[in-house]
């Protein structure tokens, strides 16, 4: 017989058995109980939930959420990679499941690898909730059962040869090595050094490096905390004759390599040190036997160096219940407005530049009293769209730029 309880804090003879059951169903360090304490100081808003099933005093299922105005939401934003249910089987997922459908009016569940999102959404679904389900992200990566001369093997050649160019140039400046620190005190230091590296090139004149913003250092700080005295952080350098040019900062299991950021010194942009080191982090990921999972969107770059994805998912579920109706046909109402508004827009700028041409067409030479051509958009009309979470900037094509969809 199965007990579902309802938490409103971590206390650490929990967080023991949370780490306990990710060990037992080999669910990722997302899945842990200290990234969730990490992202909840530093992003958290609302009630926290979390929600165990228990089989006597065995836990067999857990999941972290957070209420906000009767939604029940995924403890995720941008920096997540992959989250969801925490269980050792079918029955102890859907008991968690049905726990939940029957305290909300509406749930919001991202970040869903393709099988979760398929168990999640088929038991909802048997429970006569409504679904919606969409793909938000196709995130690349490298198996781990591959060797690393069958995965060069299928790269281009030209950009393999100018990787080895760079590095012959680079190796004319000293001695290029590729060094990862560890030890909890090792890793203090090579975080700090990680940090001074990111916040010299243009992420920092951007404001789009970790330091540039209270919440993310307050997140990071607790998530290097964390994850290095579990053991699961390395912080991987390209150093030349001593000296680090590029850092990537990553979550490590048997599984997986996780890079949550990475950077480079502008100084030596021009030898591409961003993507010499990831090719060793490739190579050393793969060489003991573990995915290299590049976050993020299948940005062209990425897809550069690497030939598979895997499919993120959210699912928008609304209870069988008269509030989870009603509030699906308010975000119905919603949605067919703003798809209205955005159609409505469209043909008003449309309007504007046929106006502007004939405008142009009909004034006499050498008058201007138009400053930007027919086809031009603002900013704010574009729309710009910031970096995707897992954004590699030892690449010149990951640099901020304007965009129609979301990463």
């Amino acid at each position: 017989m199965s007990e579902v309880h309802t938490h409103p804090v971590v206390t650490p003879e929990l967080a023991a058995e949370w780490d306990d059951l990710v060990d037992r169903v080999g669910a990722t360090p997302f899945h842990r109980p200290g990234w969730f304490a990490a992202w909840w100081d530093a992003f958290g808003e609302g009630r926290r939930r979390i929600v165990t099933v228990r089989r006597g005093a065995e836990l067999v299922a857990v999941m972290p959420l957070v209420e906000r105005h009767g939604v029940v939401r995924s403890a995720t934003n941008w920096h997540s990679f992959v989250s969801g249910p925490v269980a050792v089987d079918d029955l102890a997922r859907t008991a968690l499941l049905d726990h939940v459908l029957s305290h909300g009016r509406r749930l919001d569940l991202s970040h869903l690898t393709t099988l979760v999102s398929d168990s999640t959404a088929d038991t909802l679904a048997r429970r006569r909730a409504h679904v919606r389900r969409e793909v938000v992200q196709r995130s690349p990566y490298v198996p781990g059962d591959v060797t690393f001369e069958s995965y060069v093997e299928r790269r281009e050649a030209r950009r393999v040869r100018q990787l080895q160019r760079n590095r012959r140039k680079l190796e004319k400046l000293g001695p290029v090595r590729h060094v990862a620190d560890g030890g909890t005190a090792g890793v203090e230091r090579a975080v700090a050094r990680f940090l001074e590296i990111e916040a010299s090139g243009w992420k920092g004149e951007s404001g789009t490096a970790i330091l540039s913003d209270d919440r993310t250092r307050a997140f990071y700080g607790g998530l290097t905390a964390w994850a290095g005295a579990a053991g699961i952080l390395r912080v991987s350098f390209l150093e030349v004759d001593g000296h680090a040019i590029a850092g990537e900062l990553c979550l490590e299991d048997d599984y997986a390599t996780y890079p949550l950021k990475a950077s480079y010194e502008p100084d030596h942009r021009q030898y591409s040190p961003g993507l010499i080191l990831l090719f060793e982090q490739i190579r050393t990921s793969v060489e003991s036997g573990r995915s290299y999972e590049f976050m993020g969107s299948a940005e062209p770059y990425k897809m550069r160096w690497a030939d598979d994805v895997r499919d993120i998912h959210r699912l928008d579920v609304y209870p069988a219940t008269f509030a989870g109706r009603a509030t699906l046909l308010a975000d119905a109402g919603v949605r067919t407005a703003r798809r209205g508004a955005g159609r409505g827009r469209r043909l008003a700028l449309g309007a504007r530049d046929r106006a502007r041409t004939l405008l142009a067409r009909r004034l006499p030479a050498g008058s201007d009293p138009v400053t930007e051509l027919p086809a031009q958009r603002t900013g704010a009309e574009a729309g710009a769209v910031a970096p995707a979470a897992g954004t590699r900037s030892g690449s010149s094509d990951a640099r901020p730029r304007s965009a129609t969809t979301p990463s």
